[in-house]
């Protein structure tokens, strides 16, 4: 089993989600857990260093089916990944993820808005009550941002992380036969 841990707003994070997605479509063990590496609840602009992620890794991305603009924003992703819980509830997972990539990288979406999110919920076929529901529960937020700062003591603090069963962190930048064989440990 494979663990990635990823950030919408981070260009290699993308490219690990395309690649592990195709692995996960193909049956390989992977699950998806999303990782707010500032843990901010306001957004900033973007950085020289996320610009820089994203030259580096725009080419990638576009062969594996997304084009990335530049955002003018690195919004707080707290209540985006609060939303992934529900969608990997509903068994929509991989859609919610897909479309809230392409809403930031394509369409500059602001993902720390609640509003945003909802209408991304209502386009990922998820249930917006319930979408809404996990927006507003404090509990779920709080539970949330506690197992990040856990992750963070066992060594994530950046994104894309990938953990194999096991506890061991690698890269995802792994070629897909090795994916493939870390899967199956």
């Amino acid at each position: 089993m494979l663990t990635l841990y990823f950030d919408y707003p981070s260009a290699a994070s993308v490219v690990a989600l395309l690649r592990l997605q195709r692995l996960a479509d193909a049956g390989v063990a992977v699950a998806f857990e999303g990782f707010d590496p500032l843990g901010l609840d306001t957004a900033l602009p973007v950085t020289l260093d996320q610009y820089e992620e994203l030259e580096r890794h725009a080419a990638r991305a576009a062969e594996l089916g997304l084009d990335l603009r530049r955002p003018t924003r690195r919004p707080p992703t707290l209540g985006a990944h609060v939303i992934g819980g529900v969608a990997g509830r509903a068994g929509l997972g991989a859609s919610w993820r897909a479309t809230c990539l392409r809403a930031y990288w394509h369409d500059d979406a602001d993902l720390g808005d609640p509003e945003v999110l909802l209408t991304l919920a209502g386009r990922a076929g998820l249930d917006l009550d319930a979408a809404r529901a996990a927006l507003d529960d404090r509990d779920a937020r709080l539970q949330l941002r506690q197992r990040m700062l856990m992750l963070r003591g066992r060594g994530i603090g950046g994104v894309p992380v990938l953990e194999v069963a096991g506890g061991t962190l690698v890269s995802p930048e792994l070629s897909d036969d090795d994916l493939r064989a870390l899967a199956r440990l």
